[in-house]
């Protein structure tokens, strides 16, 4: 199962760290534990607050020349069967000599558009097993004073059979501390985008669209939110901006449209938007509709990709006034039967009463 890579948060107070408090020092260490997974980050230091112990820390950041180079990321841009080099640079911001586990995997694209990277022990099967770093494995370690640095250089080896587009992954630089009783891993990630040249494919789809409006409420209006499926079924990440929007009967649009920017999904990512659109009529029925424009890495692609549209149909009931509707159409109806039944009854009346009087007259003409 793939998981994100972890990001380390701050553990608590000094005091739960001590060792008169075993049960204060598992629920810190839990505490860390639950925080620790999130997006991955480009490059960021994390650290451990602390007023008397040592503290334990990271940054890391692509670099030339021994020094970061200003990127906030390795995107590489070659060609199948190619070897390119570059260099991570990795400094101890703590105040303890730590050693630091560096290795390389997959990156994926979460349920919530979060970008990701497999954990350790889940074994990579695209990009990430195209780095070597030192030694030529996909992983190494290094051990660093504190406050010093290190450049790791590393190759990337493209397949001759690799698919033109991009392959996404990331280099993970870790480092484990003990937290009272309990050990704690810090992970920090660069994001790595390998972009093998040829012809792409870039493809964003909406798969479905649909609105819901809640049953009860004003009977006229309600809330109405849009839900999207997504999904980039190409070869290139990309990003979007999207349009929600919902009409009803002769195209009228009703209630207000909401914009938003989608998170980029990479090639194979799906992932569920929503749109809260306010107050909207029940009229109905509503046809929601949602307008994707798609964008590529402007330094990678320079193509401009066409707007995508998804649209639905659901219906928009005014459920209130309906029942009471019903309740008055069946109490008319109750009515109407029991006024025809009295009708039949006096009618049926009437023939007998006029046969007597007949037979009466012509008895006295008699």
């Amino acid at each position: 199962m793939n998981r994100r890579v972890l990001v380390p948060r701050r553990p608590g107070p000094a005091r739960l760290r001590r060792a008169g408090s075993r049960l204060a020092t598992a629920v810190a260490g839990a505490a860390v534990l639950i925080g620790l997974v999130a997006p991955v980050a480009t490059a960021a230091a994390a650290t451990e607050d602390a007023t008397d112990d040592p503290t334990v820390g990271v940054a890391a950041a692509p670099a030339q020349h021994g020094q970061p180079d200003g990127r906030s990321r390795f995107s590489l841009i070659v060609s199948a069967g190619q070897q390119v080099s570059d260099a991570l640079l990795v400094r101890n911001t703590g105040s303890t000599d730590q050693t630091f586990d560096l290795y390389a995997t997959d990156a994926y694209t979460t349920s919530d558009g979060a970008f990701a990277l497999l954990d350790e022990g889940s074994a990579p099967r695209g990009a990430g097993t195209w780095v070597a770093l030192q030694g030529g494995s996909g992983t190494t370690t290094l051990s660093l004073a504190a406050g010093d640095q290190a450049l790791v250089p590393f190759v990337v080896t493209v397949p001759a059979d690799a698919t033109p587009g991009d392959h996404a992954g990331g280099i993970v630089v870790s480092v484990s501390s003990p937290v009272g009783e309990v050990s704690v891993d810090r992970r920090l990630a660069t994001r790595l985008y390998v972009r093998v040249k040829g012809t792409v494919t870039p493809t964003l789809v909406v798969r479905s669209v649909s609105a819901a409006q809640p049953v009860g409420g004003n009977p006229f209006t309600a809330p109405t939110t849009i839900t999207a499926v997504v999904a980039n079924t190409g070869d290139v990440a990309l990003t979007a901006r999207a349009e929600a929007s919902v009409h009803t009967w002769f195209g009228l649009p009703v209630g207000s449209s909401v914009s938003d920017e989608v998170a980029e999904l990479l090639p194979g990512a799906t992932r569920t938007l929503t749109f809260p659109l306010g107050s909207v009529g029940r009229v109905g029925y509503l046809t929601p509709s949602l307008r994707l424009t798609p964008t590529a890495d402007a330094e990678a692609y320079a193509f401009t990709l066409p707007a995508v549209d998804g649209r639905g149909m659901v219906p928009a009931i005014p459920w209130l006034l309906l029942t009471v509707v019903v309740v008055v159409a069946a109490g008319l109806r109750v009515l109407l039967v029991a006024r025809r039944r009295r009708a039949v009854t006096a009618g049926g009346a009437a023939p007998g009463a006029g046969a007597g009087a007949a037979r009466a007259t012509a008895g006295e003409r008699r």
